[in-house]
């Protein structure tokens, strides 16, 4: 497993690498997933962090060979339920650097893969109608 960057000049390459394509797809891993979103949140806030991870993971999967279609690729709930997760664990942590808290966030949600299990129905998930748009949790309410 790649190793995340852990100064900030390394995250900045990192980002870097995400955002211009450039980054090997085999770190783009789920904890690089976390990693990115967590940096974002601290530096753009949520809703710019949505944003840019809408664009990004949309451009970074075509880069790398994949699609994004109603079926496969980028998933538009699944992402803004993470930045949103993680948008509220910055809002408990802060003040603290970007790297403190991307390596935090990484450590605290990268081991719980039950996660979205906890927030909604499998079936909902799956769907094509939540790849597509934002479907707010089902089974329990984001704090």
């Amino acid at each position: 497993m790649p190793t995340l960057p852990a100064t900030e000049a390394e995250i900045d390459v990192f980002l870097h690498a995400f955002d211009t394509c450039t980054l090997p797809k085999s770190e783009w891993t789920h904890a690089a997933h976390i990693f990115t979103g967590a940096c974002l949140v601290h530096t753009l806030g949520e809703q710019a962090a949505i944003d840019h991870m809408r664009q990004a993971i949309r451009r970074f999967n075509e880069s790398v060979g994949g699609q994004n279609t109603p079926t496969s690729g980028y998933h538009e709930t699944v992402t803004i339920l993470w930045i949103k997760l993680l948008a509220a664990f910055h809002r408990d942590l802060a003040p603290i650097s970007r790297a403190s808290f991307a390596a935090r966030a990484v450590e605290h949600f990268a081991p719980q893969r039950d996660l979205l299990a906890r927030f909604y129905d499998f079936d909902l998930v799956a769907s094509t109608e939540a790849r597509q748009r934002w479907i707010p949790p089902t089974l329990k309410p984001l704090d």
